[in-house]
């Protein structure tokens, strides 16, 4: 029922355990096959929504309906033989511009009673078993159904079913509020959480608190260090990453690693994306390495590049100077060669 209120363009609430009915802020209150008994209070809230010039329609066939109907003077009956096609009752059509004759309703039940404060007018039924009635009290009406199959997906298939429906919600305002509840009504018990941590979270103000602290953080960590605006161009961008790279090498020194190990890293990472790039045997040998890259391309400068091999193996100790200055050194051949690189750094 909500997808099909919606689809008329009306606002619908859910009236349920989870979001209690405020019945002063809606126009209808829909109950479609509530299958829970109504506590007093709750049936009692409903009338004087009604008598204030609410909107109340009920479908159902549940004996649990009987104590809201019995509030207006009717019972829901077991009727003689299923009620499958309910006649229009009245010469004169409620709805004159979209007369419907008959509704598929398909139900075992009638509703019985005249009623206790207004004159009923019987809609639709089969002789005096009624399917469909209405009643004013006090401002507003009321439009009781023993027939909820009618708005099911496969009652509303039936064109007399869907025009039924156009032509009882078209006594409703335009745009109407409509707080709808399906199988179960909840609309002046207290909502209580069964989880002790859920109610802690939700409905005190330190646990909003907390919440919202929570995700003002997990923004912060994840906007950290974005850059917004236009793109960069790629000279600049590659100029960036560049320097990252650098002092991403000084800080993986800086947290314990000694000069050595930043080296080794840096030279596997030179060397694999070598290999990569050439399709070279990362196993070789520096000096058989650089032939077989020399072997697959005329344009590499063998020379720069066994030095720079040469300066990438860990032979005694070295300097964080000199450890940065290979870095550049290495950074700048894949500047130049525009060779890809697979990993930016090693965390």
């Amino acid at each position: 029922m909500n997808s099909v209120l919606l689809a008329l363009n009306f606002r619908v609430t859910a009236a349920s355990d989870v979001t209690p009915a405020q019945l002063a802020r809606f126009d209808v209150l829909f109950l479609w096959q509530i299958r829970e008994a109504l506590a007093e209070e709750e049936i009692g809230k409903i009338r004087d929504f009604v008598a204030g010039g609410g909107i109340l329609i009920v479908a159902g066939e549940d004996a649990e309906l009987n104590s809201l109907f019995a509030a207006y003077g009717f019972e829901l009956r077991a009727a003689q033989s299923e009620l499958i096609d309910a006649e229009r009752i009245p010469r004169e059509p409620l709805f004159p511009a979209r007369p419907v004759t008959r509704i598929h309703a398909r139900t075992d039940f009638f509703i019985a009673g005249t009623g206790s404060d207004e004159e009923m007018v019987p809609l639709y039924g089969r002789g005096t078993e009624y399917a469909v009635i209405t009643f004013r009290q006090g401002n507003g009406r009321v439009f009781f159904m023993s027939c909820p199959y009618i708005f099911g997906e496969s009652g509303l298939t039936f064109p007399e079913n869907a025009a039924f429906l156009y032509n009882l919600m078209s006594t409703v305002p335009r745009k109407a509020r409509i707080g709808l509840a399906e199988y179960r009504y909840n609309g002046t018990r207290a909502v209580h959480s069964s989880n002790p941590l859920i109610a802690l979270l939700f409905e005190t103000p330190g646990g909003l608190g907390i919440l919202y602290l929570g995700v003002a953080l997990f923004v912060f960590l994840m906007l950290r260090g974005r850059r917004f605006g236009k793109p960069l161009e790629a000279r600049e961008t590659h100029r960036r990453l560049s320097s990252e790279y650098v002092l991403a090498m000084t800080a993986l020194y800086q947290k314990g690693n000694t000069r050595r190990e930043v080296l080794r890293q840096l030279r596997d990472g030179f060397r694999a994306d070598l290999g990569a790039r050439w399709n070279v045997n990362l196993n070789l040998k520096t000096e058989a390495f650089v032939e077989e890259i020399a072997k697959r391309s005329s344009v590499v400068n063998t020379g720069e590049l066994h030095r720079l091999l040469m300066d990438l193996e860990p032979s005694g100790d070295i300097s964080e100077a000199q450890l940065l200055e290979i870095a550049k050194k290495t950074e700048a051949y894949y500047d130049t060669s525009k060779m890809r690189r697979r990993n930016r750094w090693v965390r």
